[in-house]
């Protein structure tokens, strides 16, 4: 009796997702919170077709990149977590525009990971894992050429109102002077 031992059979969305993953270089930048916005704004109007109109906010710790209510009365908010990566930020995304766009499906339908790896596809050919969304920082400027250019500002104010104020005492002087007259009090 011969027994063949067959190899695990590895299921077809596993498959899909390891493709998804495969996309992904061997080593992934940390995620910066500014760049984390951006991102989550071009990725969600990649997906959808539209931006969000809703207001975008930071969030840490164990919290995925989602759309929910904020605090306050603020209505629908885009957390973003720069915290768990750039593979996470994709992946939430990709599984919010699904479920925007496709909400009869199950979350990990065939069509998920294609859009899922369009996303990844794009967020690597287009460079922002080189760090092409981060703003370049502004220069600091020294703080005390700054309050001394603002000291000379002020002097020239207060010397200009000095000069109306002498202008306005010499105008009333004479027209007191007139008045005096005019009156025969002087």
């Amino acid at each position: 009796m011969d027994v063949q031992i067959e190899a695990p059979r590895v299921p077809l969305s596993r498959k899909r997702y390891q493709r998804v993953n495969a996309t992904w270089p061997a080593q992934l930048p940390p995620l910066e919170p500014e760049e984390a916005i951006s991102a989550a704004k071009r990725l969600y109007r990649l997906a959808i077709g539209e931006a969000w109109k809703g207001p975008f906010r930071i969030t840490s710790g164990n919290r995925y990149s989602y759309i929910r209510w904020g605090s306050g009365g603020d209505g629908r908010v885009f957390y973003v977590n720069p915290g768990k990566g750039w593979h996470s930020l994709v992946h939430s995304i990709s599984h919010m525009a699904f479920r925007r766009l496709h909400p009869t499906l199950r979350p990990h339908d065939w069509r998920h990971a294609a859009l899922e790896k369009e996303l990844v596809n794009a967020v690597v050919s287009k460079g922002w894992l080189d760090g092409t969304l981060r703003r370049a920082q502004k220069p600091t400027p020294d703080l005390k050429a700054v309050r001394y250019q603002r000291v000379l500002q002020r002097i020239k104010v207060w010397e200009a109102k000095r000069k109306r104020a002498e202008n306005a005492l010499k105008k009333l002087a004479r027209q007191r002077a007139y008045y005096e007259k005019a009156i025969g009090e002087g």
